[in-house]
């Protein structure tokens, strides 16, 4: 009687801790969601009595895109998972990075985990390729070395706490989804989406709350966690996979960031006076070419002054009207007459001939 009393407590403190009620979660406007990353369907699998395991499809980049699990504490994997994977996610590397610890010593650890969407633990998946993604250890484990189950920023908390849960109530099903998060065209994710609920055997949701600070409220009555990616010893290139050691990441972005800042001032402060010289020089250039303008205008106008006109000393042009300059005979009739009253007052003027005084040229 006092082990079946024992059991039932321990059961109810299992209960508590891993949360069967709703309890508070932070809001959407303090969101841990970068939102500049993709942000896939999120939606409980429909409750069914038997385990649903879906792995959508890698992307046109290579990368695992979604892992969604649905099952009961009896559906879990029995099997000992393999010591070694050997399949390489998209953007995989791996350094050993130095990184200081709690007692000042430098020490050397592995930056990068192949990192299992659904765990082991749920899933039985080992060398899956959709269910893999380059992950740092401290998201993977909670440390840079070891694990760190406490860790709210690990996906180990989150992990063990489910399996608690799961284990707490054997009559229940968990649904247990995790998103990779990129972006655009980048090879490693910056966060991991965690979405969990319950189902009771009716079919009914019962949230899930494992009092973490980072929870949130999902769709459909899920809870949902977002965890970044990264590292304290590391600045990530995410579209790569790259990355270089730091012993203080926030020192060294500083300064960085103020170095970068410092040239992009030395640069513009140098376009500034780069153009302000252009400017300058191009006054210079237009008052100089205004003075050359004006003075050849001036030197134009003393030129025409100083111009005359030379009379024309050929013949006018009335007096060369007074000429046959035709190939053939022209008619010349008498001032007076015309062509009907012409006869006893008219001449043929041949060809170069003259116009006789007192005579016009005929005009039919």
């Amino acid at each position: 009687m006092f082990k079946i009393l024992r059991k039932a407590l321990l059961v109810l403190a299992i209960s508590s801790l891993a949360g069967l009620a709703s309890a508070d979660t932070i809001s959407a406007d303090n969101s841990y969601r970068d939102t500049s990353l993709t942000n896939p369907d999120q939606h409980p699998l429909n409750f069914n009595h038997s385990k649903q395991l879906v792995l959508k499809d890698k992307d046109n980049h290579q990368r695992a895109t979604d892992a969604h699990i649905q099952l009961s504490y009896s559906e879990k994997p029995s099997a000992k998972r393999a010591a070694r994977l050997e399949y390489n996610p998209v953007g995989w590397h791996n350094y050993r990075f130095k990184y200081e610890k709690s007692n000042g010593k430098i020490s050397k650890a592995w930056l990068f985990n192949r990192g299992h969407l659904v765990g082991y633990q749920f899933s039985g998946l080992n060398d899956e390729a959709r269910n893999l993604v380059p992950e740092t250890a401290y998201l993977n484990a909670g440390a840079l070395k070891s694990t760190n189950a406490s860790n709210k920023k690990s996906m180990l908390y989150y992990e063990n706490h489910l399996a608690t849960w799961l284990k707490a109530n054997k009559g229940y099903r968990l649904d247990y989804q995790v998103t990779p998060l990129y972006r655009n065209d980048e090879l490693l994710p910056r966060q991991i989406r965690l979405a969990y609920v319950g189902y009771k055997e009716s079919g009914k949701k019962v949230t899930i709350n494992l009092h973490s600070y980072r929870e949130e409220k999902g769709n459909d009555e899920t809870t949902v966690v977002y965890l970044d990616n990264d590292s304290p010893n590391a600045i990530i290139s995410y579209s790569t996979g790259t990355a270089r050691n730091t012993l203080n990441k926030e020192k060294t972005l500083k300064e960085e960031k103020e170095a970068a800042d410092k040239a992009s001032s030395e640069a513009v402060a140098s376009a500034e006076k780069a153009s302000h010289e252009a400017s300058e020089s191009l006054s210079r250039e237009l008052a100089h070419s205004e003075s050359r303008a004006k003075e050849a205008a001036d030197t134009a106008v003393q030129q025409q002054a100083q111009t005359y006109v030379t009379p024309d000393p050929s013949p006018s042009s009335a007096a060369d009207g007074n000429i046959n300059n035709t190939g053939a005979y022209k008619w010349a009739i008498q001032d007076g007459f015309n062509w009907q009253t012409r006869k006893g007052h008219s001449t043929r003027i041949a060809p170069g001939g003259a116009l006789p005084a007192g005579y016009h040229w005929q005009v039919q």
